[in-house]
């Protein structure tokens, strides 16, 4: 209950379809539970011919906001992608994508996204049913007098479609030199060293250490603002565990675990002294639990 946001009810379902058995329950609870929308919302403003795009995500049954993105550019071509045909996660990747095209409006876009953030969690947590409606609602109130055409696409998703990136179950997974299956999306990274940290040979999964993401695709970029791993435009550092340590030739491949879908690859020297936050290993519950 603690770890999907269920309630009582909802855990002794998914326990009794599970035949009690809590590992299959916790999987389980994951397609039951749909409480999560996602809003695709592509705007026009005719008289300054700006465009834009948003991405909201909401709990509808908290009226949380798991997620808020957007972008506004005097580009036409961003108003060209169709919130019907693009999947939630692909719709937020472009968002950020625009940002970096020709036409972006970044003063615009940045000095106006804390308060139409602030001002759309308030809004939402006043209304008790998020519609598209609505939505269109909030967000002309935001812009007035301005005028604005919009447009709005929702998609709903239970807890592990949002957990997971869409269409994960049918992507074909790469594997290296160990045969071990890595996430959906693999991220080339490094972990941080320190002389008074624990050698490489001697990390095993659970390990806490502090990493850095070092990919350059910006599919990278973009995973690495999401969980964190990005500030001002720059990769910062950023915890992860150890999932899996294997070594070959006096070189050691460590998996991080950043997220269900998102794995980090550091490859590493054997005489490396890395940075280490935490030695304790995860309870075996925390082992099971797949988001």
């Amino acid at each position: 209950m603690e770890e999907t946001g269920c309630d009582r009810s909802e855990a002794e379902l998914a326990l009794s379809l599970s035949e009690n058995n809590i590992e299959k329950a916790i999987t389980t609870i994951g397609f039951l539970l749909k409480f999560i929308t996602a809003f695709k919302i592509k705007l026009i403003f005719p008289q300054e011919n700006i465009y834009g795009l948003m991405h909201i995500a909401v709990n509808t049954k908290t009226g949380e906001l798991l997620r808020f993105s957007e972008v506004f550019s005097h580009n036409p071509a961003v108003y060209e992608i169709s919130a019907a045909a693009t999947d939630w996660f692909s719709f937020e990747k472009a968002i950020f994508s625009a940002r970096l095209d020709a036409g972006a409006m970044e003063d615009y876009t940045q000095s106006i996204d804390e308060n139409f953030k602030t001002y759309m969690e308030r809004a939402v947590k006043e209304i008790s049913a998020i519609t598209s409606e609505e939505l269109k609602r909030i967000i002309k109130s935001f812009f007035d007098p301005k005028q604005i055409e919009i447009e709005i696409v929702n998609e709903e998703l239970n807890l592990t479609q949002y957990k997971k990136l869409p269409d994960y179950a049918s992507k074909q997974n790469e594997t290296s030199f160990t045969g071990y299956e890595l996430g959906f999306v693999k991220l080339d990274v490094e972990i941080l060293e320190d002389s008074k940290g624990k050698p490489a040979k001697k990390i095993t999964e659970g390990d806490m250490v502090l990493s850095l993401i070092t990919d350059e695709r910006d599919i990278a970029h973009y995973l690495a603002h999401l969980i964190g791993g990005r500030k001002d435009g720059a990769m910062i550092p950023l915890p992860a565990s150890v999932k899996k340590v294997s070594s070959k030739n006096n070189e050691f491949e460590i998996y991080l675990h950043y997220a269900p879908s998102i794995t980090g690859i550091a490859k590493i020297k054997g005489n490396s002294i890395l940075k280490v936050l935490e030695t304790q290993n995860r309870p075996w519950w925390r082992k099971i639990i797949p988001f």
